[in-house]
């Protein structure tokens, strides 16, 4: 098997780019699947976004932003200046940690393509993400010094479902007219393949049935195969809790690509590495587990030694903001601490690897 996956790898495979523009010609909807904190695969994002209009495509559905926030996402991007104050609220709105310059930089991107740009290639930035009350639950911390209740937490997060993420995009897509690049953790993109839910026994992650639903499915449901998943070449998480994570398919996708080339996309749905058995968490209740199950084709964008950390925007956090960092960090934390201990914080976690 091993030549026949160098020879798919080496002579059929694409530039991610060229990938990603190919995917579209049959679907009109592509998710990209990532695992947070890799600055090269937020810098993939940098690099479609300026091409986007030309290959037709006038939608970006992000969980980078939350849909509440949609008349500030239009504001930011629709302005006569790249007003920065704005788009870290909207960032400290939808994770109030997420204070990092790659992600700030795909609003950018965005603004200075529309600002340069006439109505009809304009890019409509969609924020898909749940609108939890934060506000709430930290009220109840600070001022009542105990956590919420059952029936508070219903009301922190009532609305909360990844099935409203699909109804928010329903607003904005129009199938056979508009074309959609979704941008997203790796499991909201999930379309076919169904998540498994998992216990702990042992040390071990055992299966425990298919009750997560994520957004990706909820499409696909809706929209079958005009809808793509692509997911990043990313450690997985092993079945054995404590193990280190794990290559998918064993390790020799990077073993075959790092020697010829730094990046390169493929499909895993009827390819020979879309073959390729997979023991780690995502096997899961699987009988036979292989990587063309969980999506539909995959990019390399370096080896997992090569990763880079995210850059921190420095003063993310700063006296102006700092009351609304303190309503929307989730589960009220750290936010008795100053903004140079916050800032100091989210740093230390964009240097994961």
């Amino acid at each position: 098997m091993h030549d026949e996956l160098t020879t798919y790898l080496l002579n059929k495979a694409k530039a991610p780019l060229d990938y990603i523009w190919d995917s579209f010609r049959d679907h009109d909807i592509v998710l990209l699947g990532e695992m947070h904190y890799i600055r090269q695969q937020a810098e993939l994002y940098h690099r479609l976004i300026p091409l986007l209009p030309e290959h037709g495509i006038n939608l970006i559905a992000t969980e980078f932003g939350r849909r509440e926030d949609q008349a500030l996402i239009d504001e930011l991007l629709s302005k006569e200046y790249f007003d920065i104050p704005l788009a870290k609220r909207i960032m400290i709105h939808q994770e109030a940690f997420w204070g990092y310059w790659e992600y700030l930089e795909i609003y950018r991107l965005i603004w200075q393509h529309n600002i340069h740009n006439p109505p009809e290639t304009q890019i409509r930035c969609i924020g898909l993400n749940d609108p939890y009350n934060w506000k709430l639950y930290n009220k109840i911390c600070r001022e009542q010094h105990r956590k919420p209740n059952e029936e508070e937490i219903k009301q922190i997060w009532l609305d909360c479902d990844e099935k409203n993420w699909l109804e928010t995009l329903n607003k904005y897509h129009i199938p056979g007219e508009t074309k959609v690049l979704g941008i997203m953790g790796s499991h909201h993109a999930f379309t076919r393949y169904r998540e498994p839910d998992w216990k702990e026994e042992a040390g071990r992650r055992v299966f425990a049935g298919f009750k997560t639903v994520r957004f990706g499915n909820y499409l696909y449901d809706k929209y079958g195969e005009r809808v793509c998943n692509i997911c990043f070449y990313d450690p997985w998480d092993s079945r054995i809790i404590s193990a280190p994570q794990q290559a998918p398919g064993g390790g020799i996708i990077e073993e075959i690509i790092s020697p010829h080339f730094s990046e390169l996309a493929f499909d895993l749905n009827g390819s020979p590495v879309g073959e390729l058995p997979d023991d780690s968490f995502y096997s899961l209740g699987y009988a036979d587990f292989r990587l063309k199950h969980i999506a539909d084709g995959m990019i390399y964008s370096c080896k997992f030694a090569e990763f880079k950390a995210l850059t921190p925007i420095p003063d993310f956090i700063d006296e102006d903001n700092l009351q609304e960092f303190r309503d929307y960090a989730p589960f009220n934390y750290m936010t008795d601490k100053c903004c140079a201990e916050i800032n100091q914080t989210i740093a230390k976690w964009g240097d994961i690897w």
